[in-house]
């Protein structure tokens, strides 16, 4: 019997073998940018200018005016696994470059044909080499200027397969454009420069000022929505958040550099989610701009192919010192806001009214037919005459609605009002069900006040009920919206005033590509120049104060590959509408709009909550009450 010796384990060649590293490290036109921009940092240029062509896989030229390399650097730096940044494995353990394993000029060579020439500074003249399919021919003498120049042509030539994979020319130029602009804000005492066929798309000046990166950018108007922070405790942080008004549809601009190199880091993440959770809406992110200083033991850079990721090594420690930091931020920015005094009470003839001491104005106009204004001193006559002919007329619009049966007049509140039952609901809107009459009657409530500006108190007979305000109207004007929503036919509906945006480059590109698709959705965008766009048109539908806002939901989804549909963005954005139109707690409000709220509330179909779930009023009974008073007789 024979035995088979033949192996049938081979040995890669050079060329399969760099093909396969590249696969790694290049995986499109944006990360040859990224490793080679990297590597002029590393070479300490305080200059880098980046030229592209066919989106990338034509031309990515890098010229810096860094160190450089001499002749025998230029031979060496095209084999895999060069680098000048390691020495042994402890290394590792403290590294302060972007940099450091050697493989990305053998990758990108391996797929492209990149010419290099370089300059130092001691050196008279400078030196040329090139590759093609990773073979590279002897470095030759050549005129250069101090520092390298890089230049990637006809990238993944010899591998198609990749360049199917590809997504659009303005999706990848994007992704360059990104990339190269959180390099900038990184390195801000760096003057970069991006064209894209020989057209400017991002230039900074340098010079060290963070501000001006971020406005160059992502412009200045974002700038303005943002504050800067400081923390030095057991790690640095330094940098800019956005104040809680300035919110985005996604965590894009979430930007965490750490010891200067960008990254992605779940655990930071969720510690800004965390930070902001209480101060915006559910489902909107800050934008941040994050600088942390650590020991290199404190986290591991080496777990993504790309170095785009980082795992930290203790936490906790990082993500309690970096909400504290947050937290310090937009707290002094509170701070110069007035602070609420104590409670005071004045007892009148129909119960008490509860005031903030010190406060002083009135909040924002209220939306629609509620508007603010000056109330009547409680228990007067034009009090009386407001609250009970408010009653009244709120109770007949309720009628008129459907919110009411036609025959049927104000009546205090039974045990189990306020609340609907919980039979199934009619058919129609503002039909009772047959086996359980509606008993919804908020207009019929005997209005007490405010507490605190943000809860209305009222009674009936079976007890105190404590309404909120921001949860009641931000249920009535959902269902409003939505009841509009159903109705309208309309393509789109023009605005009285244009809006003008400054988008990033990444995001015009986005809004470019999906620009049949906003068409359809009702949206009316034109070309401004450059990044800037004008918004004249929106939904139909739509009837928010913020219609850039729901804009740039869109475009964001876009660059996450997501087409909306328009039943989907109505419904995801009547929620916003609602939050953000709805009046906000310490808001003072007069009788008669609280009188519009209750009967508003009358006409909605479901009142027993806002649209995130949160309850819109709470009862404390009579029983409850004397209970805790103890005079129930126990």
């Amino acid at each position: 019997m024979q035995t088979e010796n033949k192996s049938k384990i081979r040995i890669l060649d050079a060329a399969t073998a760099n093909q396969i590293a590249a696969g790694e490290v290049v995986e499109r036109p944006a990360s040859v940018v990224k490793e080679l921009v990297e590597n002029a940092i590393d070479a300490g240029a305080t200059v880098i200018d980046v030229k592209i062509a066919g989106a990338g896989q034509s031309l990515i030229q890098v010229a810096d005016n860094g160190n450089g390399m001499s002749a025998e650097d230029l031979r060496q730096c095209l084999k895999p696994h060069a680098t000048s940044k390691l020495r042994k494995i402890e290394d590792l353990q403290l590294l302060s470059t972007l940099g450091f394993r050697g493989e990305a000029l053998a990758a990108i060579a391996s797929v492209s044909k990149i010419t290099i020439i370089s300059k130092t500074r001691a050196n008279p003249s400078g030196y040329k080499i090139s590759a093609l399919g990773g073979q590279a021919a002897p470095p030759e003498e050549s005129a250069a200027k101090d520092g390298t120049l890089v230049k990637v042509e006809e990238l993944f030539y010899n591998t198609p397969a990749r360049r199917k994979f590809l997504k659009s020319a303005n999706w990848e130029l994007g992704q360059i454009s990104d990339y190269l602009g959180r390099l900038a804000i990184s390195h801000p005492h760096i003057a970069f420069s991006l064209q894209n066929e020989e057209r400017p798309l991002l230039r900074t000046t340098g010079g060290g000022d963070l501000n001006r990166a971020v406005a160059a950018v992502y412009g200045k108007d974002l700038l303005n929505s943002l504050v800067s922070l400081e923390w030095v405790q057991s790690l640095l942080i330094h940098g800019l958040v956005s104040l809680p008004e300035h919110t985005r549809p996604n965590r894009h601009h979430y930007n965490f550099f750490v010891n200067g190199r960008w990254v992605r880091c779940p655990e930071l993440s969720q510690c800004v989610d965390e930070a902001y959770r209480t101060l915006i809406p559910a489902g909107r992110y800050p934008a941040v701009f994050l600088f942390l200083q650590m020991a290199p033991v404190m986290f591991d850079v080496n777990v993504h192919p790309s170095k785009l990721e980082i795992k930290l090594k203790d936490a906790e420690t990082v993500q309690n010192n970096l909400k504290a930091a947050i937290s310090g931020a937009l707290g002094r920015k509170e701070a110069a806001a007035p602070r609420l005094g104590g409670l005071r009470f004045r007892e009148e003839d129909d119960g008490f009214f509860l005031e903030e001491k010190g406060r002083k104005g009135k909040g924002p106009a209220l939306r629609d037919d509620m508007q603010l204004r000056e109330a009547p001193a409680v228990g007067s006559e034009t009090w009386r005459s407001a609250l009970y002919g408010s009653r009244q007329e709120a109770f007949a619009e309720a009628k008129s609605r459907g919110g009411a049966p036609e025959n049927a007049e104000p009546q205090p509140l039974t045990q189990k009002s306020i609340f609907r039952a919980s039979a199934p609901e009619a058919g129609n809107r503002g039909e009772a069900a047959p086996e359980s009459p509606r008993e919804l009657c908020f207009s019929t409530l005997s209005l007490i006040g405010q507490l605190s500006g943000s809860f209305i108190l009222a009674s009936a007979e079976d007890g105190l009920y404590i309404i909120d305000q921001h949860a009641a109207h931000e249920r009535i004007l959902y269902e409003k919206f939505r009841q509009k929503a159903a109705q309208k036919n309309e393509t789109s509906a023009l605005l009285s005033l244009p809006l003008t945006l400054e988008l990033t480059h990444q995001e015009s590109l986005w809004l470019c590509d999906g620009i049949v698709h906003l068409s359809a959705l009702g949206f009316i965008v034109e070309n401004f120049g450059d990044n800037t766009f004008i918004l004249r048109g929106v939904p139909a539908w739509y009837d928010g104060s913020a219609p850039e806002e729901l804009l740039m939901s869109v475009v964001a989804a876009y660059g996450e590959g997501v087409k909306k549909e328009r039943v989907l963005l109505q419904e995801e954005d009547l929620f916003l509408m609602a939050c953000k139109g709805a009046v906000k707690a310490n808001q003072r409000l007069s009788e008669s709009d609280i009188m519009s709220i209750f009967a508003g509330l009358d006409a909605c179909q479901n009142a027993s909550s806002c649209p995130h779930g949160r309850p819109v009023a709470l009862k404390l009974s009579f029983a409850e009450i004397q209970r805790r008073f103890m005079r129930s007789g126990i």
